[in-house]
């Protein structure tokens, strides 16, 4: 399977196929000369022609079946999906050099040639799967055809992965500057605040407020340049960010309910702002873009480091226009919510959203830093 992103070194899928088809031309040609060399025979004999066809058909099977599914086991760390991967890959070198040689001893029954090497590597027992022999041509296949093609495989995605992930430092970087530019002096707003906590503090939903609010900023301007902050501090910075969203809408209007209690280990951490965006997404879209009541349902869990993050919410009835709009603003956010999983997560997050006319629901399972 070809696929393609930004950071791919191909500048085009079609670039990319050549590629791959020059690649196992070269390795056709080049395998050619080295069963010539052993059955002592000139480059386009017929049964070195046949037998290396066969043979590098093999190896292209294998050299797809191991980028496609072993090697993202590897990354996984899941060794025992890995160690069967590895046993069908020595299988299918056995037993297909066997059919070959068997299909070529039916073509030239004449053959010393062909009657030798499938005494040597043909299989027509259980025991001599695993003989000196076997063990030989898996070795010489692998050293000198699979070692090189998945060799190259990983180095490119190694200089890959290293360009996206330069790519958002940049542009993370970028941000930051832009925004240290336009904000106001952190001490200044916070003494601000702290003022006007002292002025409304008669009135205690104000007073809440200022300082639900204080605390948002003090973990976006502070703790959010962490790589990871415990899981508990989190769910402090994401419970006033709600509170401060059920004081913008009375109850009449919107029905909030939110469980952060099933948390078994809340000093476990986590990526700082991972979890926000889609609270975010379901009061600017959901409660935020309707004049009906709606409602917004948050959950959390946490259980032996596998946290389980849910959040679902009614939608509102909107206009082909306002529906439109609603996508592209909405579908800006889950793309960078999607590259930070990827960047921290890969391999260790599933998110799965499900939408319908009413309903839109969001299922993040994480599987937390220990």
């Amino acid at each position: 399977m070809l696929s393609s992103n930004k950071f791919s070194i191909y500048h085009s899928q079609s670039i990319k196929i050549i590629t791959h088809i020059f690649y196992w031309i070269a390795c056709y040609f080049f395998m050619l000369f080295v069963n010539g060399l052993s059955f002592k025979t000139n480059l386009f004999n017929t049964i070195n022609v046949l037998f290396s066809f066969g043979d590098i058909f093999i190896i292209f099977l294998i050299h797809y079946f191991l980028t496609i599914f072993t090697i993202p086991h590897v990354r996984k760390r899941k060794w025992g999906i890995v160690f069967i991967n590895l046993l069908l890959v020595y299988l299918t070198l056995i037993m297909g050099a066997t059919i070959i040689l068997m299909a070529l001893k039916a073509l030239h029954p004449e053959s010393s040639i062909i009657a030798l090497e499938y005494q040597h590597f043909g299989v027509n027992s259980f025991t001599k799967i695993f003989s000196y022999n076997s063990a030989l041509w898996v070795l010489i296949n692998t050293i000198w055809y699979i070692v090189p093609g998945v060799g190259i495989k990983i180095i490119k995605d190694f200089y890959e992965n290293l360009q996206e992930k330069s790519a958002i430092i940049k542009e993370k970087n970028t941000m930051e500057i832009n925004f240290l530019r336009a904000q106001i002096q952190p001490h200044f707003l916070f003494n601000s605040l702290n003022n006007i906590y002292g002025l409304v503090i008669d009135n205690e939903p104000a007073s809440e407020a200022v300082l639900q609010l204080s605390n948002l900023l003090r973990f976006t301007v502070h703790d959010s340049k962490k790589d990871n902050v415990t899981l508990k501090e989190e769910i402090v910075f994401l419970t006033n960010y709600i509170l401060l969203e059920k004081i913008r809408h009375n109850e009449s209007q919107a029905q909030i309910n939110y469980d952060f209690e099933k948390i078994e280990n809340g000093e476990r951490l986590i990526t700082p702002l991972i979890l926000v965006n889609f609270i975010e997404n379901a009061f600017k879209h959901g409660i935020n873009a309707s004049i009906k009541k709606m409602w917004v349902n948050i959950e959390m869990v946490e259980e032996r480091g596998l946290l389980t993050f849910r959040i679902v919410n009614n939608k509102p009835s909107l206009t082909a226009e306002s529906r439109i709009t609603n996508s592209k603003s909405s579908g800006i956010g889950l793309s960078n919510v999607r590259r930070r999983l990827e960047l921290e997560y890969q391999g260790y997050y599933s998110l799965d959203i499900k939408e319908t006319e009413d309903i839109y629901e969001v299922v993040l399972v994480i599987k937390l830093h220990p």
